[in-house]
C-alpha cells in the first residue's frame, strides 16, 4: 500500500541542507537541521510523553509563530490532526469548536492562556500545552519547550496511507453543526505542488508570512509550500504595515501575500514610497472580489500582483492568475492549477459557455475529503464527486476564470437574479465610499429589494439619491439598489470578511435607510 508523511519534507532538506535557514521569527533563526531536530523531539514527546495516537486532534490557539509548523509536521510524523482556532473568535464560539472537534490537548501561546483556560468550562477534559514564557496552568503546567527537551526524538520511519488526515480548519460561522474541512496529507502535498507552480517559488525564495496562519491562507498558500521548496520563511506574529515593509527591504522579501485590506494598508503607508520592494517577484491577492484600485499601487511599482482562488476545502490558489499575465488579466482569478480540476457549471451539471454564469466545480487530490463528523454537509457540497463551491462565475474566451458572486448573496428582484458583486465594483470606484456592501431585504412587491450598506470615509458626504447615481448607465435600472444604509463600519467574521448574513438581519430591522450621512471631520464633496 502506498504512504507518505509530509514531514519527510523537512528530514529531507536537513540531510541535504541542514544550514539553510528554514524560519525567521522575532530575531531568531532556525535552521532546516535544527527545525528536524524539534519535530523529531516533539514527536517523540506526542508518541510518548502525551501519549498521542493516530487520528487524535492537536488544537492549536496563539499568533502566528514557528510552533504552529512544528505542530503541522509533528501531527503528520505521529498521524495526529492539527486544529487550528481562530483568535478572534470569543470563548463560547471557541467552546463550539473544541466541542465539535474534541482535541485531547490544546497548545496556547501565552497571551491567549485566559482564553483557552475560560474554554476548559466548557470542553474540562482536555489538556492545556503552554507555547513561550510565562504559561502555566492550575490544571496542567506543562509547556512545548519542557516537551521538546525531554522527549527522545522520533526519527522519520513512520509512514501512513495518503487519505490520513493531518489538518482540520473551521469554515466561517458557529451556526448549526461547526463545519471542520478536514485534510489529508495527500491533499496538503499537492497543495503545495500549486503553490509552489503559481509563484514559480525556488529553495533560494525569502517568503514574508504576515497574515494570520491558523487560516488556510496563511498557513498553506505559501508557508507550508515554502518549506517543500526548501525556501526560508519570515513569520510575523502579527499584521503592521510598517515591519512588512521593513522586512521586504532588509531581507529582500521575493513572495508575499496580502489580501486586499492588507495590501491597501502597505501601499497607503508613510513609508511606502521611500521603500525599497524591487526584491519582491510577486504579490499574491485573493478573497471576496478583489478591487482593481488595490492592485494598481504595486503594479504602479512594477510588482505582478497575482489574483489567487480557492477555500477552506479547496486550497488555494486551486485557480490562480500565471505571474506573466497579472497586468493583462487584472480582475480574473486565473485559470486552474496544475493539481485541481475546475469547471463552471449549471445546475444540471453543464458546462456553460465562456460568458455565461454558473457554479465553480472542483476535484482533484488538493480538495479536501470531508467535514469532521457532519456527513450530511459533506453530501450536500459534493455531487458527481465534484465539490460544490457556492461561487457563481464565468470564463473568457481565453479561459480564465471570474468571480461573479457567491449563490446565497445573490438578490432576486421580481424573478430576476441580482448579483450584488456588480454593484459592489461600482461602489468600490467611489472616491468618497471606504467600504460596501449589498444585500437583499425582503419585499411584498418584488420578492426582494436591493439595498447598499455603505461607509464613508472621512471628511465626505453622500445622500442616497447621489449614490443611486453612480449606478445610472453602469447597470440596468432594475439592479440599481432601491436603499442605502449608511453605517459606520461592516461587521465582519473572525477572519475579516463581511458578514452578509448579519447585514441581512440589521437592514430587515431598525437600520435606517436612505438618510444622508456625514462622516466627521472637514467635509468635502
Amino acid at each position: 500500500m502506498k504512504t507518505y508523511d509530509i514531514s519527510s519534507w523537512i528530514a529531507e532538506k536537513a540531510r541535504r541542507a541542514p544550514d539553510k535557514v528554514a524560519i525567521r521569527f522575532e530575531g531568531r533563526e532556525t535552521r532546516y537541521g535544527q527545525f528536524e531536530d524539534r519535530i523529531a523531539h516533539l514527536s517523540g514527546a506526542f508518541a510518548d510523553t502525551l501519549g498521542i495516537e493516530q487520528g487524535d486532534r492537536i488544537a492549536f490557539l496563539g499568533d502566528n509563530c514557528p510552533e504552529i509548523l512544528e505542530l503541522l509536521f509533528a501531527c503528520a510524523r505521529t498521524g495526529a490532526i492539527l486544529v487550528p482556532l481562530n483568535i478572534r473568535m470569543t470563548t463560547e464560539q471557541l467552546g463550539v469548536f473544541l466541542n465539535n472537534a474534541k482535541p485531547r490537548y490544546l497548545f496556547v501561546c501565552a497571551n491567549h492562556f485566559d482564553s483557552a483556560e475560560a474554554c476548559l468550562q466548557q470542553y474540562p477534559s482536555m489538556r492545556l500545552i503552554g507555547i513561550g514564557d510565562d504559561t502555566h496552568s492550575e490544571q496542567d503546567k506543562s509547556d512545548m519547550r519542557a516537551l521538546v527537551t525531554a522527549a527522545t526524538p522520533l526519527d522519520h520511519d513512520r509512514r501512513f496511507p495518503p487519505s490520513t488526515p493531518v489538518l482540520m480548519i473551521y469554515t466561517s460561522g458557529t451556526t448549526g453543526l461547526p463545519k471542520g474541512a478536514l485534510i489529508s496529507q495527500e491533499a496538503l502535498y499537492h497543495s503545495a505542488l500549486n503553490s509552489i507552480g503559481v509563484f514559480e517559488m525556488v529553495r533560494h525564495d525569502e517568503v514574508l508570512t504576515a497574515v494570520p496562519m491558523y487560516h488556510i491562507a496563511g498557513l498553506s498558500i505559501h508557508s507550508v509550500p515554502a518549506m517543500l521548496a526548501g525556501a526560508t520563511v519570515t513569520i510575523h506574529r502579527e499584521f503592521d504595515a510598517g515591519d512588512v515593509l521593513r522586512d521586504i527591504e532588509r531581507l529582500r522579501v521575493t513572495v508575499l501575500l496580502a489580501r486586499p485590506v492588507v495590501s491597501r494598508a502597505i501601499s497607503s503607508h508613510s513609508d511606502w514610497e521611500n521603500t525599497d520592494i524591487s526584491s519582491l517577484r510577486t504579490l499574491g491577492t485573493g478573497g471576496t472580489g478583489v478591487p482593481l484600485a488595490s492592485m494598481a499601487p504595486w503594479f504602479a511599482r512594477g510588482i505582478p500582483v497575482q489574483q489567487l482562488y480557492g477555500l477552506t476545502e479547496a486550497m488555494p490558489p486551486v485557480i490562480a492568475v500565471p505571474i506573466e499575465d497579472a497586468r493583462r488579466k487584472a480582475g480574473s482569478i486565473g485559470k486552474p492549477s496544475a493539481h485541481v480540476e475546475s469547471r463552471i457549471v449549471d445546475r444540471w451539471m453543464r458546462d456553460v459557455e465562456p460568458g455565461e454564469r454558473g457554479e465553480i466545480a472542483l476535484r482533484g487530490k488538493c480538495v479536501f475529503s470531508e467535514y469532521w463528523a457532519n456527513p450530511e454537509a459533506t453530501e450536500q457540497n459534493f455531487r458527481d464527486g465534484w465539490f460544490m463551491t457556492g461561487d457563481v462565475g464565468h470564463i473568457d474566451d481565453d479561459g480564465y476564470f471570474y468571480i461573479d458572486d457567491r449563490i446565497k448573496d445573490i438578490v432576486i428582484v421580481g424573478g430576476s437574479n441580482i448579483y450584488p458583486a456588480d454593484g459592489e465594483r461600482i461602489l468600490a470606484e467611489c472616491e468618497a465610499i471606504e467600504e460596501a456592501a449589498i444585500v437583499g431585504r425582503p419585499d411584498p412587491e418584488l420578492g426582494e429589494s436591493i439595498v447598499a450598506c455603505v461607509v464613508l470615509k472621512e471628511g465626505y458626504a453622500m445622500t442616497s439619491k447621489e449614490l443611486r447615481a453612480l449606478f445610472v448607465g453602469r447597470l440596468a435600472v432594475y439592479q440599481h439598489p432601491h436603499h442605502v444604509a449608511f453605517m459606520d463600519s461592516l461587521p465582519r467574521t473572525g477572519l475579516g470578511k463581511i458578514e452578509k448574513s448579519t447585514l441581512r438581519t440589521m437592514v430587515r430591522g431598525d437600520l435606517p435607510l436612505d438618510a444622508a450621512y456625514a462622516k466627521p471631520k472637514q467635509v468635502r464633496r
